[in-house]
């Protein structure tokens, strides 16, 4: 087995299929608003609870997932409610001079 070159965690986009590093992505989960409705929501601190789910900070990304319907499959809930839009702006927030995970600290 190879020594691998860093340390740093890879994950899959579920938008585009692309492997990238963890800190390159942004985190999103399963979040309920109801006892029977539950919406995808961008962890930005990648602290909050329950699996999780990798896309790039691009609306191209979003929208390739929201279209392949990846959310419920890789959030492992097929009842989920996306809201593309909302989910563009949350994403578009971050941006690469206040990388995710490192706001306000």
């Amino acid at each position: 087995m190879a020594p691998r070159c860093s340390t740093v965690p890879i994950r899959t986009c579920i938008g585009c299929r692309r492997r990238d590093l963890a800190t390159s992505l942004v985190r999103v989960v399963a979040r309920p608003v109801s006892e029977n409705r539950r919406i995808v929501a961008v962890d930005a601190d990648r602290r909050l609870p329950g699996r999780g789910a990798w896309l790039h900070p691009d609306s191209d990304c979003v929208s390739a997932a929201v279209r392949r319907r990846a959310f419920g499959s890789a959030l492992r809930d097929r009842g989920l409610t996306v809201a593309p839009d909302d989910l563009t702006d949350l994403i578009g927030e971050i941006t690469p001079d206040d990388p995710v995970g490192d706001q306000d600290r």
